[in-house]
């Protein structure tokens, strides 16, 4: 998997492409990690060059997206493909929930005040009436 870092203002965009694999895992945490640990913590995931092979790697990959979303710099994730869109809600919480969108744009956008996306909560079924 190559990583390339490039910056639209303020905010980071990093593009995953090829194929996912465990190594790569420890190097995007590595880089991950350092960009939202800086001051500038704005940063959008781009995996529309990203490609799911296998399992190697998936879970690592899992993990440390969840932990960099468990982070206050909550970063922003565009261009999945129907795979790792499946992923990325299979693994989500109703307290933390990824915050996908379609394109980079719209990715970008969300970092202007007041156009943070409302976490999506689970519904709740309704009271049975006796």
């Amino acid at each position: 998997m190559k990583m390339q870092t490039r910056r639209e203002g303020a905010i980071t965009i990093i593009d995953l492409e090829g194929h996912l694999d465990f190594e790569a895992t420890h190097q995007f945490h590595k880089t991950a990690s350092d960009l939202l640990n800086e001051q500038s913590n704005q940063v959008v995931f781009n995996l529309s060059k990203l490609r799911f092979v296998g399992s190697s790697g998936i879970s690592q990959f899992i993990k440390v997206l969840k932990k960099l979303n468990a982070s206050t710099a909550k970063p922003k994730f565009c261009n999945l493909s129907s795979e790792f869109q499946k992923m990325f809600k299979a693994y989500q919480t109703a307290r933390n929930p990824f915050q996908i969108f379609d394109d980079e744009t719209q990715a970008v956008a969300s970092f202007a005040p007041g156009q943070e996306p409302a976490p999506k909560l689970p519904r709740r079924k309704p009271p049975i009436a006796n």
